[in-house]
């Protein structure tokens, strides 16, 4: 499978992590899939407070399920950010949502993805807007998720670090809002609609 990964899901879920750097973030990825591949559009930011909190991981997943579905798309994946920069691996928790996502979402079998937010490559992409895009594919393997056998099956538009960084340096990682913000805040709008008109 190839995944593509729009610039709106990708400054959208970096500017989650950069929202809260201290700690582990996660949200689904949004698409289609056209044969071999798989087109991410967009982002839904769940939470920020523990992964693992299943309840409002289960809220996140039924709500944005439905969301996807009503514009005909499909949760094609998932992403996260762990809390600590040398940390590389997902965890536990976190590859059980992974899970959930990938058996309820509506991929076709097998093509669900899950991306780790790469805390070696957000300073040249953030400050800089340059270097290589600050995200690592994973695919299932048997009972597991495990980086992809090659990088170049995900492709992020070529501008995406330069918006990024523009984006970052403009504050705007505030303005995204997940699934714990919004159920401290119902105002909090976790489809960030006015977010994307930004991105778009």
């Amino acid at each position: 499978m190839k995944y593509t990964l729009s610039d709106r899901a990708y400054c959208k879920l970096i500017l989650h992590a950069l929202k809260h750097p201290l700690r582990s973030v996660c949200g689904a990825l949004v698409g289609r899939c056209d044969g071999d591949v798989v087109q991410v559009i967009d982002a839904i930011p769940y939470l920020h407070t523990t992964v693992a909190t299943a309840p409002n991981a289960e809220i996140a997943l039924e709500q944005s399920c439905a969301y996807a579905g009503s514009g005909g798309n499909a949760l094609v994946g998932y992403y996260h950010a762990n809390e600590r920069m040398d940390d590389d691996r997902m965890s536990k928790h976190a590859a059980k949502i992974a899970d959930c996502v990938e058996r309820n979402g509506g991929a076709p079998g097998g093509s669900a993805c899950a991306l780790l937010v790469d805390a070696s490559a957000l300073a040249e992409a953030t400050e800089r807007g340059t270097g290589r895009a600050a995200v690592r594919l994973l695919v299932k393997k048997g009972a597991g998720w495990e980086r992809a056998s090659d990088q170049g099956d995900l492709r992020v538009g070529g501008g995406a670090n330069a918006k990024l960084a523009a984006l970052a340096r403009d504050g705007r990682a505030k303005a995204v809002f997940d699934f714990d913000d919004h159920l401290d805040d119902i105002t909090a709008d976790w489809r960030n609609l006015a977010l994307n008109e930004e991105l778009d």
